[in-house]
């Protein structure tokens, strides 16, 4: 059984990845207090944390692989 209880009152799809797909206004407040991205990574289930973390990896990944052929 999932324990969905949230201390700030918000709902908890605010505290998913899906959330800022479906509330693209926290993008924008990310954007203005970055500390909030670390508030949100913490509150995130670890799955989603696995999901941020790997899609990071590939980004590296990829940018190492054009900086390789662009030198």
């Amino acid at each position: 059984m999932e324990n969905n209880n949230n201390n700030n009152g918000s709902n908890s799809s605010d505290n998913t990845v899906m959330g800022l797909v479906q509330n693209p206004a926290q993008i924008k407040e990310f954007m203005d207090d970055p500390t909030k991205v670390l508030d949100f990574y913490k509150k995130l289930p670890v799955n989603e944390k696995q999901y941020i973390l790997f899609a990071a990896a590939a980004g590296l990944i990829g940018y190492a692989i054009y900086l390789g052929k662009k030198g």
